[in-house]
């Protein structure tokens, strides 16, 4: 199997997004609790894979280590 670098890089660029968008909603619905919340829902265990990715980037937004 050969990489494809335009797929890896259309990859990462839906991860850095939907992050945003997970960091956004947190701090719209939790406020300064959105940081706890999104810890919290980490350790769900019906996340699937690609939402652990979303939740950790979006955790380190929500750090301020975007």
């Amino acid at each position: 199997m050969t990489l494809n670098p335009f797929r890896l890089y259309r990859r990462w660029r839906r991860l850095e997004r939907q992050a945003a968008e997970e960091a956004q909603h947190l701090r719209r619905r939790y406020g300064a609790d959105a940081l706890t919340q999104a810890e919290q829902q980490l350790a769900r265990p019906d996340v699937t894979s690609w939402g652990r990715l979303v939740l950790r980037r979006a955790i380190r937004r929500l750090r301020g280590r975007a």
